[in-house]
């Protein structure tokens, strides 16, 4: 957004500075501006000024209203003084290093469309304040409106990791070791985090990253968090795979994001945790398709991760969805992927589907089949076929160089579970 512009009565335009009865002085000495305003139109246009330029408050001398916001910058005031009077502001104009303030000032005076255009703003660039030293500074009711916005482009671990941060820096005599904290550190750093701890989105956040980051502040937490948490479970997120012999809590990790679409270059607060319940491996269940319809059908979501014979490369997809049916499903969400060393997850690439009206196919005589069916190889772009040999023709998902045909030491399947 350039520019936020509203419908209002062009009368404003039309008062003079002759006509003026309100004088403001803001800022702090040296730096005072003063400007003029009419008190019709700031009472009309906000609730602060119907209060500040009440007989109970205001100061008059010689007939003029006398206001002194010492807190706001003259560049700051002349903004919203433009949009009390326009309806306008170019944002465009505006400096990074000033969305904090204007945000400050907007909610105070009680323009709640300027404050509100402030965050979005704030929101989509999260480096205009979140990183420089400006955001050690902001007030907690404004960091609060921030932590409840939606689309506030972080992840969860991020938003904690900022918050954490900023609490340190209100209270800067405590040491940045929480197991050093005395019994007074704890409750100074519970007060400050009061009404704000329970605006983060803990079931965003992944097992791995609570444990890591967020567990050793355990005492700041709330009850209901440490609960879901238990350190019991602190091993949920390694997959039940005998495929993948190590770094199994990367792979978790790995999967976990590429189904939240964390591939792409962007950052989101919409982010959700899955369990990956083991349903199906081929050496124990049978590798025909029988064995896999039995398992996978009416499972709802699953992965599938298979490792190719005489190699170390691992090949996989992601259905959304589930494999009963008779037909081609449709969905943007699958993907299907290579590793071409199964010992590094680094050596991992994904591809998402391209064309979706042939993400899916479901067939008895098939295992699992992802892409459109190429009459001439009698292929798709990852298959099972009905003599268990696996396939793989680039169609419907851009090219990975997988095989394109090729035998499998092992498979297995998991179940997708929201958490």
């Amino acid at each position: 957004m350039d520019i936020y512009q509203e419908n209002i009565s062009n009368d404003y335009k039309q008062f003079t500075e002759e006509d003026y009865n309100v004088i403001i002085y803001v800022g702090e000495e040296p730096n005072v501006t003063e400007f003029h305003a009419h008190s019709i139109i700031l009472r009309y246009r906000s609730q602060y000024f119907r209060t500040a330029l009440s007989s109970s408050w205001a100061e008059k001398m010689n007939g003029m209203y006398i206001l002194k916001k010492p807190n706001i910058s003259g560049n700051i005031f002349q903004i919203i003084l433009r949009y009390i009077y326009s309806g306008m502001v170019n944002f465009s104009q505006i400096k990074k290093t000033e969305y904090l303030e204007l945000l400050k000032a907007a909610d105070e005076l009680a323009f709640d469309r300027i404050r509100d255009c402030c965050i979005e703003k704030i929101c989509q660039e999260t480096e205009i304040l979140f990183e420089v030293e400006l955001f050690l500074t902001i007030p907690p009711r404004i960091l609060e409106l921030l932590l409840k916005q939606d689309e506030l482009a972080l992840e969860e671990i991020d938003v904690w990791n900022y918050l954490i941060k900023w609490t340190y820096a209100q209270n800067p005599t405590i040491e940045f070791s929480p197991s050093r904290w005395t019994k007074d550190d704890n409750e100074m750093m519970k007060k400050t985090l009061d009404g704000l701890i329970s605006l983060i989105r803990f079931q965003n956040i992944t097992s791995k990253d609570y444990f890591d980051k967020i567990y050793p502040y355990k005492n700041l937490l709330p009850e209901n968090i440490l609960q879901v948490y238990s350190i019991s479970n602190s091993n949920s997120f390694e997959l039940d795979s005998s495929i993948i012999i190590t770094q199994k809590d990367q792979y978790y990790s790995l999967f976990l994001n590429w189904i939240n679409k964390k591939d792409k270059i962007y950052k989101t607060r919409k982010f959700i945790q899955y369990e990956f319940k083991l349903i199906l491996r081929g050496s124990r269940d049978g590798f025909d398709s029988n064995s896999f319809h039995y398992k996978c059908d009416n499972q709802g979501a699953t992965i599938i991760i298979a490792k190719i014979k005489n190699s170390n490369k691992l090949v996989g997809g992601y259905n959304p969805l589930d494999w009963e049916g008779k037909s081609s499903k449709v969905t943007s969400d699958s993907f299907i992927f290579l590793f071409n060393d199964y010992k590094n997850v680094d050596s991992g690439k994904i591809s998402r589907v391209i064309d979706t009206k042939h993400s899916i196919r479901c067939f008895r005589r098939w295992g699992p089949i992802f892409g459109a069916y190429d009459t001439i190889t009698k292929s798709n772009d990852l298959a099972m076929n009905p003599n268990r040999e696996w396939v793989s023709i680039p169609s419907s998902y851009p090219n990975l160089n997988i095989p394109n045909k090729f035998d499998v030491d092992d498979y297995e399947v998991f179940q997708v579970i929201y958490n």
